[in-house]
């Protein structure tokens, strides 16, 4: 959803591209139906010594998004070639297709690609994959560190430490000085319990820290020109914070575009993966989970602070309510999430192109 159909129009050349991590699989279809197919390496001399064999021939690429990121989108740009790249989850398959190549798999996308059969990611800029990746650790580290905290919680739970009654809350500076100071001498083997609450104790340590100074430098980053109007406009909803709002524009990159990316708020949850999935036949219509077939960087965010959205809006509670009475409330939370979504899209949309 919200990609743009590719249709090949006064094309010499496609280019389908099968990437893998120290080679590319490529193959070369001509108009005139002859299919040239080599191996090269995953670098620029090689690419650009491999196009000089079609001298004259104007080009048009495709290869799958995934773990490679956009170099070959970058360096084949830089070559002369006009590049797409297309999201698996969107490309066709025949059905009973059950052999898998590197070979067969860059024939077809090249196949594809004459045909107009494709979808094209959008692209963005160096600039915004830059913040993209800064708000993307910030949230790995977040994680990594939760991950951290519950496994010395659960440490303490299975060696039977229990928390003394006038500590107060877990996390706090004292309960943190309670654990670098418990002692296991008493226990058999005690000095290896030491030694992996000290490695987890550690790790926590690192992390906190780490967290604490990418949140600062995104919340400097919200502050700029780029970025500080539309933070302000999705920060006034209750719920979404100046991170929150950060991930969701990051993950965008440039919305000054984004109605032509995405028509319509459907066309944006669709993007999202928020848009339940339909099976339906003859006269019978079953709507099923969501897709999850989108971005499950703004999509999590977003379930994520709709538990604080219905907490603080008296109007969005009463929606809320009104849902989970008729589903599960996982399912009615979701269909909150899919109404944040559709107003960000509209706050977005509103904002000045300058903006």
């Amino acid at each position: 959803m919200g990609a743009r159909r590719i249709v090949a129009r006064d094309v010499d050349v496609a280019m389908g591209i099968d990437a893998a991590k120290a080679s590319l699989s490529v193959t070369m279809l001509t108009t005139d139906g002859e299919v040239k197919q080599a191996t090269i390496s995953h670098t620029w001399p090689a690419l650009e010594s491999f196009l000089s064999r079609f001298p004259g021939c104007r080009i048009q690429a495709v290869y799958e998004a995934g773990c490679f990121g956009y170099w070959l989108h970058d360096t084949l740009t830089e070559l002369g070639v006009d590049v797409i790249v297309t999201p698996p989850s969107k490309l066709p398959r025949a059905a009973g297709e059950r052999v898998k190549t590197d070979r067969r798999d860059s024939r077809m996308l090249a196949s594809q690609l004459f045909a107009g059969q494709l979808k094209a990611v959008h692209v963005p800029s160096k600039r915004d994959r830059s913040v993209r990746q800064l708000v993307r650790t910030c949230k790995q580290l977040q994680r990594t560190r939760v991950r951290t905290m519950n496994q010395i919680k659960s440490f303490l739970l299975f060696h039977h430490v229990e928390k003394p009654a006038g500590l107060g809350r877990h996390w706090t500076r004292a309960f943190v000085t309670w654990l670098e100071d418990l002692s296991f001498v008493e226990v058999p083997g005690g000095e290896h319990l030491r030694r992996s609450l000290d490695a987890l104790l550690d790790l926590y340590r690192y992390l906190t820290p780490a967290v604490f100074e990418l949140k600062k430098a995104i919340r400097k980053l919200a502050q700029t020109h780029t970025y500080r109007r539309a933070v302000h406009v999705l920060a006034s909803t209750r719920g979404v914070g100046t991170y929150t709002a950060m991930v969701v524009l990051s993950e965008l990159g440039d919305i000054r575009d984004l109605a032509q990316r995405f028509e319509n708020s459907d066309k944006f949850t669709g993007f999202l993966g928020l848009t339940p999935g339909e099976h339906s036949t003859g006269g019978t219509h079953h709507r099923g989970h969501i897709t999850k077939t989108g971005n499950r960087f703004i999509r999590g965010v977003l379930v994520e602070c709709c538990w604080r959205w219905i907490g603080g809006d008296a109007a969005a509670k009463t929606t809320y309510r009104r849902i989970a009475r008729r589903r599960e409330p996982k399912r009615a939370i979701v269909a909150m999430a899919r109404r944040l979504a559709a107003k960000m899209y509209w706050q977005l949309r509103q904002l000045p192109r300058s903006a």
